[in-house]
Order: C-alpha cells, then structure tokens, then sequence
C-alpha cells in the first residue's frame, strides 16, 4: 500500500483541479515508494512553493509514509483506517465490517492506495470508503487492474466503478486513468463503458494501474447493487431474433471448413486467431479510439 510517483502525480493533478485534501482518510496507513528527490522536482515543475522544514521532511529517508507529501497537498488532518495498528493507524477497524455511524460523511478525501484488493468482503469495504466522504468530497483509489494475478484478492476493471460510484448510489465519477507501469507511456482517460455501449477490453504485456476519482454528490446507500452495463441494456432491449437466416456458406467459408478439418492446421489457424484478438486489445493500440491520453503527463518511474 503506497504512493508512487504516478500516484503522486495523478493526486497532484487532482489537488491542482480543486479537489480539496483538508482532511484525508486513508485505508491503511500509504508509504511513499518513490524516489523523493523526483517527487520533489515533480511538486516544484507544479507550481508548489514548499518550505524548506517541509522539503527536509519530505526527502528524509527515515520517513516511510506519505504524510508530508498530503501536506503539500493542502491536508491538515490525515487519518489513516487499519483492521491492525502495526503500521500506527490512528483509526483501529476491519473493513470487511461495516463502519461504525460515527466515520459516515467525515472526511474530504478518502484514499484507497492499494488497500482494497487485499480486503476479502469487497462489497462492504467500497460502502465504507464511500460512507466516509462528506458531500461534495471525494473517494479516490489508486488501485491494478491488469496483469497482476496474485497480488491480492482482486484486480478491478473500469466497470466497477462507473457501475458503483453513478448518481443513484451519490456519486459522479470524473476521472477513470489508465496506465502501463512503463517510463515514457501514457496515460488513458477511459470512458464509461455505458456511454460508449460497449465493453472496453483490454490487453498490456506490463502491469496496468488504474486511479479513479469520484465525488460525492448524494446520498450513499448500504444497498445498492449495480449491475454490468452491457448486460442492462441486453434485458432493457429487444429479444434476439428466434429464428436467424441461416447464409449459404461462400467459397471461402468452404476452404475454412476445409482446414478446420485437419488437426495440425486448425490449432495454427485457432492459435493465430487468438494471438490476433489479443494484440489487438493493446491500450496502446487503441484499436477502438476509446482511450484518451492525458496531455502534458507521461509516466515516470
């Protein structure tokens, strides 16, 4: 559970966009795992003017967490949500239960680092974290979502969010991004999945991170249940045709058939098939133009 310099400068982007940081919750206690003398040039290309006690706190090497970097991002209270106090969270609560009232509509900034997909009941600990934003704050995650089977319980997809943080559970999702763990690539704005009606899938050779930011606009509710949005719009929809017109198969279709008959050629046929489908899901590829990069933002290690 961190923040990296990607993390950071997507934080930075959202503090610099209004998002205000005044009192932050985290779920679990964020280390700041990157190299501080980057982080730091980082700020400054920004426009941050830091002082010189909070520059030597940031760039100290004894300091394992993200604390100071919050700071310069306007907080003035920083909570930090554990279901153990191993790490010095000040808040003692295991998120696979539900939040005690008292946390509800509390803080500015709920932050999930990486904490979520290590957390067994993920259903109840989305609610939590949302529970805990004020209106109009925001619940921001930075979290995996490809190629990263093994880390924890769970690798999460756009859809999730988009289905979970829309206006009839209280919130309006601003930013889904996207990015391969490679220096010098981009970053993706990913649309809602719904809005384009389409599933957005994609393929990567590298880890693929995801930030998410939503804001809080309404009331949160304990029993809200989204569903996938592709399958909506099946149920909403007209039923498929029951009786399709069946094509007489054209000369090449026979040829297919042909091969397909040979075992040797059939698995190199199915085989190239499948490596095909899947370069052509790339993000950078882009094949269907539903990613957009972000200007002026590379990725950095």
């Amino acid at each position: 559970m961190g923040i990296d310099l990607n993390g950071a400068q997507l934080l930075i982007r959202a503090q610099k966009s209004g998002v205000s940081f005044e009192r932050v919750a985290t779920l679990g206690r964020q280390r700041l795992v990157c190299d501080r003398q980057t982080l730091f040039s980082v700020l400054r290309a920004s426009g941050y003017q830091v002082a010189e006690d909070s520059v030597n706190r940031l760039l100290d090497p004894m300091r394992d967490y993200s604390e100071e970097f919050l700071t310069i991002l306007g907080a003035k209270e920083i909570v930090a949500v554990d279901a153990s106090d191993f790490e010095g969270a000040r808040i003692i609560h295991d998120m696979n239960r539900p939040i005690p009232d008292t946390l509800n509509s509390s803080f500015d900034v709920v932050l999930d680092g990486g904490t979520l997909e290590h957390i067994f009941d993920l259903p109840t600990a989305l609610r939590n974290a949302t529970l805990m934003v004020r209106p109009d704050g925001r619940f921001i995650s930075l979290t995996q979502t490809n190629n990263f089977c093994g880390h924890g319980f769970y690798q999460f997809s756009p859809e999730l969010y988009y289905r979970f943080l829309c206006p009839a559970n209280g919130f309006a999702m601003e930013s889904c991004i996207l990015w391969e763990d490679i220096p010098g690539s981009s970053f993706y704005q990913v649309p809602d999945p719904d809005a384009v009606k389409d599933r957005i899938n994609l393929t990567s050779e590298f880890g693929v991170y995801m930030f998410v930011q939503a804001k809080r606009q309404g009331q949160v509710s304990r029993n809200f249940i989204p569903q996938q949005s592709d399958y909506v719009r099946l149920w909403e929809g007209k039923p498929p045709d029951a009786n399709p017109k069946i094509k007489t198969p054209g000369r090449s279709q026979k040829i297919k058939a042909t091969f397909k008959r040979i075992p040797i050629l059939r698995t190199a046929i199915q085989s190239a098939r499948a490596a095909a489908r899947y370069r052509s899901l790339s993000i950078r590829r882009n094949i269907n133009g539903y990613l957009t990069p972000l200007a002026n933002l590379q990725v950095i290690r």
